[in-house]
Parts: structure tokens; sequence; C-alpha cells
């Protein structure tokens, strides 16, 4: 496929503006991964409305359209705030710049033209999209892919126009069932981590973590990092502290539970409601500091009110006796699959985390029972040697999803969808 050119139409992108969740990590790592394997793609997204509306980059192979930046001039809440003007303009305007600017040159020059637009905002610019290239004559030489990460928004979409136009894909087995319900059929395509999420954590680096912590104390680390959402499980979360305390355990959850930037207040409330004792700090060297003083303070949560950069999330991934990923309902759970890479054991819901086989590489739960997490980590707690082999089970999964792999498969289903159209057009031909 080296003769294609890419084209990622996303609301989330590269932006810190434009990145609210996992959207934004995926469609960077792709058109990362697209750009360095010498592709030509375009970047189509809502952006930084005070940089520039494009920007080009790894030596021009790939190119940054920042759309809506009219709209999000006004609207400082990021990528979402004022979510229905800047979804009704992508739709407006931006179909026909894509085959004006886009797909007309790269069809004239020979060249595959791909176009991949993700979630519900982008599914009606897909489908008007689709009619352009007909009226143009130029539908069977341009690749249409529309990729659901989540069933956000899945009411609002026209479910059969959308798939007479595109070719639908999704993030897992789990959301393609959730698309199948709608009378759609999908492919699934995985999410992927960039390759130095696979690097090897030091090993003195995840001791130095553990370390902080008196050894004498027996405190058993947990580590959580997700929006507070009764979605993502943290009810479950909590009470397993509970249920580890009424068992004379020493839990100690260090926890993130906001967006991007700042910490959720509901943590705290919650937890104390549990009787649980919380402590909040707002940058890294005072997580040290409570990590220390956590077992004298007979502390239960550490909140951390700041970003986590990936360095410190990967060492608290290594670091902890377990990584809870256990949300109700999770499309993909990119987050469980970083923390594999870094050697973590994760403990996760059982929805769309296909990389996840129980007892192999991870802790799939089956139940929302507090007790059953803690039930799980006592049988870690007794057999260290499983526990080992479980984290070098899961750094190899995680090797499989690294995006060069995962864009490898979108390469071949890009390529047999080329195929098909081919051969449609040279029977119309014919």
């Amino acid at each position: 496929m080296q003769n294609a050119s890419f084209s990622i139409v996303s609301f989330e992108g590269t932006d810190p503006y434009s990145q609210a969740g996992g959207l934004g990590v995926r469609v960077s790592g792709l058109v990362r991964t697209l750009a360095e394997l010498r592709l030509e793609t375009h970047l189509f997204f809502i952006g930084d409305p005070f940089r520039p509306g494009e920007e080009q980059c790894h030596d021009g192979r790939l190119t940054l359209h920042r759309w809506s930046q009219w709209i999000s001039a006004n609207c400082p809440g990021g990528v979402y705030d004022g979510e229905e003007a800047k979804v009704r303009d992508l739709t407006d305007s931006l179909p026909q710049y894509l085959v004006d600017v886009v797909i007309q040159p790269a069809v004239a020059a020979g060249r595959v033209a791909v176009v991949l637009l993700e979630e519900w905002q982008t599914a009606e610019c897909a489908c008007r999209l689709a009619d352009l290239l007909i009226a143009s004559g130029l539908r069977d030489r341009v690749v249409l892919f529309w990729t659901a990460n989540n069933s956000y928004g899945f009411d609002r979409i026209d479910w059969p126009r959308l798939a007479s136009s595109v070719t639908v894909s999704t993030i897992s087995r789990y959301m393609r069932s959730i698309i199948r319900s709608h009378g759609v059929d999908a492919q699934v395509i995985p999410n992927g981590i960039p390759p130095e999420l696979l690097e090897p954590i030091p090993r003195k680096e995840a001791i130095s973590v553990r370390r902080l912590i008196d050894p004498d104390s027996h405190v058993t680390l947990f580590f959580k990092m997700a929006r507070w959402e009764r979605e993502k499980g943290w009810a479950q979360a909590l009470g397993a502290l509970t249920e580890m305390r009424q068992r004379r355990r020493r839990p100690l959850l260090v926890a993130r539970s906001g967006g991007p930037s700042a910490g959720a207040p509901g943590i705290v409330e919650e937890a104390e409601a549990r009787g649980l004792r919380v402590v909040e700090v707002n940058d890294e060297a005072a997580l040290m500091t409570q990590l220390v003083a956590a077992p004298r303070a007979d502390t239960d949560v550490i909140n951390l009110r700041f970003g986590v950069n990936t360095r410190l999330a990967r060492k608290l991934f290594a670091a902890s006796d377990a990584v809870l990923a256990n949300s109700i309902y999770e499309p993909f759970g990119l987050v469980g699959l970083e923390a594999m890479a870094a050697g973590g054991v994760i403990y996760t819901g059982g929805t769309g985390e296909d990389y996840a086989v129980d007892g192999r590489n991870a802790v799939v739960l089956q139940t929302l029972r507090p007790e059953e997490i803690v039930m799980r980590w006592e049988e870690f707690d007794s057999a260290p040697i499983r526990a080992a082999r479980v984290r070098r089970a899961a750094r190899q999964t995680a090797r499989d999803y690294s995006w060069q792999r995962v864009a490898a498969v979108l390469l071949d289903r890009v390529a047999a969808q080329a195929a098909r159209q081919g051969a449609r057009m040279l029977r119309l031909v014919g």
C-alpha cells in the first residue's frame, strides 16, 4: 500500500486542546505510524484554535489540518466544548474539501485514496463524502472506513445509510456485538500502543517505588487510573479496599480519577463515606512523600490531583500489586494494555479487552462484587511465581498490539477493500 494516501477524520487529535480520552491517543499513534511507514497522511481534527490551521510533520509525510478553529476560538473548554456546532461545521464543510484538495490529486497521481473516519460525530460526514464521490465518479477509487471506538452517539446514527456508504469497523469483538445489534456488521481492527511503551521498565525504578513503603507494613499497592464515572468500576475498587480492611489487610490505592489535567472530587466523598482515609497530592514529589507516610498514617487512598505522565504511570503499573482496570463497560481498554506493556498485573471487567486472558496474562473479573478483587489478589499473593509469570506474559501480549503490527492489519484490510472495489470497477467498465 505504498501508493496510498491516508486521510483520518476525528474530533480528537494531537493537540492538548483536542485530547479528552482514548480517541486522541489512538489517532495520534495511528497517524504517527502511517507517516513512519512513509505513507502520505492527513489528519483532520478539531484542533487548538491558536495553532496553525495546517502544519507539516514527519518530513512532510503528515499534514495536520485543524478544523473548525473559528468555533474553537470561542470554546476554551476543549474539543467537546461547542460540540454540536463543530459537528455541523465539519459535516457541511469537510467533504468537499477532502474531494478537491486531497482525494482528486491522489487519484490523479495514481494513488489509492483512503479515508478513515472516527466516531459518531463523523458518521454523517462519511455519508456525504460517499455521496460526493459517487456524483464525481470516484467512489470506487476511494476506500472509506468508519470506526466506532465507543457506543456514545449510536442513537444519532442512520445505520443503514452509513453501512451502504462505507466499510464499518470497530476496535473489539465486544463493540462489534453492539454494532450488530443495530443491524450492521463490522470488521475488528484493534487499537495499538507506541513502541516506546514496549521498552522494559528498569527494575530499579519499580523497586524504588516499593521501597518507599515500609516493607514491614505488608501494604498491598493498587493503582487505578480512569475517569470518575460509574462505568469505570470505582465502586467495586473502593469496595475492595473496605473488604480488605475488614480482613485486617493493609491496602493502599493510588487513584487518578479525573480528566486529562485535574482530578475529580467525587472519589474523596465516596471513599470517606466508606470509612476510608484519603489524602490528596498535587505533584509527583508529594506522591512519593505520601507513599512513605501511608503505613504510619493509616492511609487507604492517595488521590492524584495532577496529570500523570507516561513515565510515572509506567512506574506505578510495574510497582503495583494490581492495576485495577475493572471497567463495567470498556470498548477496548487502552490503559489496561499500556499497563500490561509495563509488566503490570491488570484486573479487567471483561468487556472489550480482547487481549486479556484470565490467569495467563491478566485477571478477568466475572462479577461486580468487590470481594472478587480481594479473592483474586489473595491467589496471587500466595503464589508469587505465578504472578511473575503473568507479568511476563502481559509484556509479551502487549508486543502483539504495537502500532506497527496493528497498522499491518489495517493495511491488509484496506488492500482487500481496494481490491474488491477495483474488481467492481472492472465489471462496470467491462
